[in-house]
């Protein structure tokens, strides 16, 4: 059945129909473009070239109307939405002197999804409607088909109330119509609604309806195909079927990477599922290659899709503990968020302007207040988005900042302290010591890991009971922490670790168990008004090693102060 559709690919207009005339051959190539672009947009997207070439030879407004759409669809299929947009105004342009309804709902359904990526949902809704109805003026069923297709994604996402009586009137309308692929697309969208009411044994037998039904289309499915298994594998992860899910997810981006410029958005929505399903798989490495891969195919392109990458990523690799890398692939998502921002506000900006153009020709200049506030509308709502992100980020920085055991700072934080001091230009004196406890192997080794992180939270309290507020102290890593002590001269520096290094040797380590005894040694460096904090480090680091040959539980250093 959809064979046909594609045997023409080889083939000039002129040998389709022969004896007709030039429009009308037109027209008919633009009928078997429009069905096919899906599935063969490299073909679809020639025809609609010449058969514009052809249109302006004829100065036909409705045949320019309807090329020129059918390459803006095609561009929306590619993730080129600012193409798609430019695609759209100049069709519209040329719709405006036309009574043609084929072209007055091909360009209306266009418009209809260019509103609503560049977020003006309103509009998005009301070219939707447009489309539609027109479309049913025209007693074309092909047509009618089209108009209910291009626009489904405009009425499930702004979720109209009537959303799945028109589901099944659109699946009533491919039956009747005998178009499988189509049939097999619109089971997809209702297995989707199902999955959305919690429904899942239902939507999973409807996917799978779904998929037997685009199966039997022997040419043009591969697109089809790709849809349905990235629906099912969304519908299997929430069932908790992960295994299966991945199975589907893998093979819709195998039939997605077949084309040279697969649909990026279906593409990313099942980068997503995979992701998770090897999260749910305990695959954590596997997820992020699979993340970043997809980022790596798409290049500079659809900055908010790779956003949604890194978000699902950033949430994968908190859940697993790894903080710093979530919070860095969440820095990302934020930046990519930004550039989306920018960028949806331009083309808003355009489709402002081409449609007060337009409405203004029609005398409609009252449409822009309305327009206005939509605008204000979609902009306070990525501000919101972009908020929500500038917070979690907030939360991740802080998590990984923090030693997940003690809730001390750690080494980046460290890092980023010693770089603050750095660039404030610290005066008076500065203090550094490094703790190590005594033996802490032996610990582990004897009483359990268990016993040793007690040991180590409890560390943790009595350093910070015994420094002062303007202090820094991090766990550094194992058993070693680090003391920052700025306006501390040695004298006093030492009398600190010294009361601290009592305090862990009398603190009555019986109440985590009996045979217990916890001893710590200490190096310690001083400067007066020091330029290089790296030395000072270092400089702590080889006095702790002398603690530890003298005979451990000790304090060295402190006497004498470090070249400033």
């Amino acid at each position: 059945m959809r064979a046909s559709l594609f045997m023409a690919s080889a083939l000039h207009i002129h040998e389709d129909l022969a004896g007709g005339n030039d429009a009308e051959r037109a027209r008919l190539a633009l009928v078997r473009a429009r069905r096919a672009y899906y599935e063969n947009s490299d073909w679809a997207l020639a025809e609609a070239i010449r058969c514009h070439e052809i249109a302006l030879s004829l100065a036909d407004a409705g045949l320019c109307a309807r090329a020129r759409a059918l390459q803006g669809a095609i561009s929306l299929h590619r993730g080129d939405l600012r193409g798609a947009l430019e695609l759209a105004l100049e069709a519209e342009r040329h719709a405006e002197r036309t009574a043609d309804g084929a072209a007055r709902t091909e360009v209306a359904a266009l418009k209809a999804q260019v509103c609503f990526f560049t977020g003006s949902y309103g509009e998005a809704v009301s070219h939707a409607e447009l489309a539609v109805s027109v479309s049913d003026t025209t007693e074309d069923a092909g047509l009618q088909i089209y108009a209910r297709r291009a626009t489904c994604m405009v009425f499930a996402n702004v979720r109209v109330r009537d959303w799945p009586e028109r589901m099944q009137e659109l699946l009533a309308l491919t039956i009747d119509s005998g178009d499988r692929w189509e049939e097999a697309i619109s089971r997809n969208d209702l297995a989707c609604h199902m999955q959305e009411l919690g429904e899942l044994e239902g939507a999973e037998r409807e996917i799978n309806r779904a998929l037997e039904v685009a199966s039997t289309i022997t040419s043009g499915n591969r697109f089809a195909r790709a849809v349905i298994h990235s629906t099912r594998a969304d519908i299997r992860l929430l069932a908790g079927r992960a295994d299966d899910a991945l199975a589907d997810g893998e093979r819709s981006i195998a039939l997605l990477t077949e084309d040279a410029s697969p649909n990026p958005y279906v593409l990313a929505a099942t980068v997503r599922a995979v992701v998770q399903a090897r999260m749910a798989l305990g695959q954590l490495d596997d997820a992020r290659q699979a993340g970043e891969g997809a980022l790596s195919w798409l290049g500079d392109r659809l900055p908010q899709t790779r956003s949604l990458i890194l978000s699902t990523l950033a949430q994968a690799l908190k859940e697993a503990g790894r903080f710093e890398d979530a919070y860095n692939a969440l820095q990302r998502a934020a930046e990519l968020e930004a550039q989306a921002f920018r960028e949806l506000s331009e083309l808003q900006l355009s489709l402002e302007r081409a449609t007060l153009e337009i409405r203004a020709a029609r005398h409609e200049r009252d449409a822009l207040a309305a327009k206005a506030g939509q605008l204000a509308e979609a902009h306070a709502e990525l501000e919101r988005r972009a908020d929500k992100l500038e917070r979690l980020q907030e939360q991740l920085r802080d998590q990984a900042d923090r030693d997940w055991l003690t809730g001390l700072g750690n080494r980046r934080y460290l890092a980023r302290e010693l770089e603050r001091l750095t660039e404030e230009r610290l005066a008076g004196p500065l203090s550094l010591a490094v703790l190590d406890l005594d033996h802490f192997k032996s610990i582990n080794d004897r009483f359990g890991h268990q016993t040793g992180d007690k040991v180590l939270v409890r560390i943790a309290g009595l350093l910070c009971d015994a420094l002062r507020g303007s202090d820094i102290v991090v766990r550094s890593g194992g058993e070693e922490f680090l003391l920052l002590m700025p306006r501390t001269d040695a004298r006093a520096a030492k009398t600190c670790c010294e009361r601290i290094r009592a305090a862990i040797r009398q603190e009555p380590w019986e109440r985590i168990d009996p045979r217990l005894d916890v001893t710590t040694s200490v190096g310690i460096a001083s400067a007066d008004e020091p330029s290089d904090l790296e030395a000072l480090v270092k400089l702590a680091d080889q006095r702790l090693y002398e603690a530890k040959h003298a005979g451990r539980d000790r304090v060295v250093g402190g006497d004498e102060l470090a070249p400033a």
